[in-house]
């Protein structure tokens, strides 16, 4: 079984690369690192490592998670199978399949897990492995710079909360999923295909991120900000009376700032489920 590693060079947990790979070695043998430094470099690296390897670990967040799918070609239970050793500011996907969100206790997990299908999300121009975050949710990330992510990790999501927080915009929305819509003004729109957003706030918690499902929530600009405020200070979660919707596809038409995978993008018009897409090595 031949393996590698794309790894994201600008983690702040790059130091634990080698401790995380040591405990794979059992199962994987020596695993080439190929760093990646700039925007683009991981997107490259998956395209060109995917024909040569049967297993490519990927170090890094939820944005190194994001450019390789995108680099991965759409080949599902026949292209190489992805390893995730967590070490970004939220690691929302490797929460999702039930990893750690901390690239050592992760890989100790992967010793013995199991290859499970996933699916993707087809945005138009991108794929997306874990949603879509657009509007107050995307903004109160744009808050913050790399060099603070860096530094406060998870923390610098409620930073950026707080600080967007103060005096929240809203956008006109009109979303649609297998026939049903949801209109008006809207503090948020996020489309999930994993439930966990901004670092572990389980923004969409009924999400299956292998069910051939997306997963719709729409914050109505009306709602109690406090309220919004308290259930995720409490307990990580949104009210549960939001409005919600579920389908292979949906239609959005806004004009909100938005993240694919805590990625900044245009919001996409559409989205469609890719079922089935790719594989993950996953905890049972």
């Amino acid at each position: 079984m031949t393996a590698a590693c794309v790894a994201h060079v600008g983690s702040a947990a790059f130091q634990r690369l080698p401790e995380a790979l040591g405990l794979l070695r059992s199962r994987f043998g020596r695993v080439p690192v190929y760093p990646a430094s700039d925007p683009g470099d991981a997107e490259t690296m998956a395209a060109e490592l995917a024909g040569d390897v049967d297993v490519l670990l990927v170090f890094g967040g939820d944005g190194t998670v994001h450019e390789v799918v995108n680099g991965l070609p759409l080949t599902g239970p026949d292209g190489p199978l992805v390893a995730l050793l967590p070490a970004g500011t939220g690691n929302d996907l490797a929460r999702a399949i039930g990893l750690p969100p901390d690239p050592v206790t992760a890989a100790m997990e992967l010793a013995d897990a199991r290859p499970r299908t996933l699916d993707l999300l087809d945005c138009g121009q991108r794929r997306a492995a874990n949603g879509i975050n657009a509007g107050f949710a995307a903004a109160a990330t744009d808050v913050l710079s790399r060099r603070v992510k860096k530094a406060l990790g998870p923390a610098a999501y409620m930073v950026g909360g707080m600080w967007a927080g103060m005096n929240p915009p809203t956008w006109p929305a009109r979303v649609e999923v297998d026939g049903r819509m949801v209109e008006g003004e809207a503090l948020a729109v996020v489309v999930g295909n994993g439930g966990s957003f901004g670092g572990g706030r389980w923004l969409i918690p009924d999400a299956d991120v292998g069910d051939g499902l997306l997963d719709v929530l729409v914050v109505p600009a009306a709602v109690s900000k406090a309220r919004l405020a308290r259930h995720l200070a409490r307990d990580r979660r949104l009210p549960g009376d939001l409005p919600r919707l579920r389908g292979p596809s949906a239609t959005v038409v806004t004009d909100m700032p938005c993240r694919l995978d805590g990625e900044p993008a245009p919001t996409p018009g559409s989205v469609t489920v890719l079922p089935a897409a790719w594989r993950v090595l996953a905890p049972a």
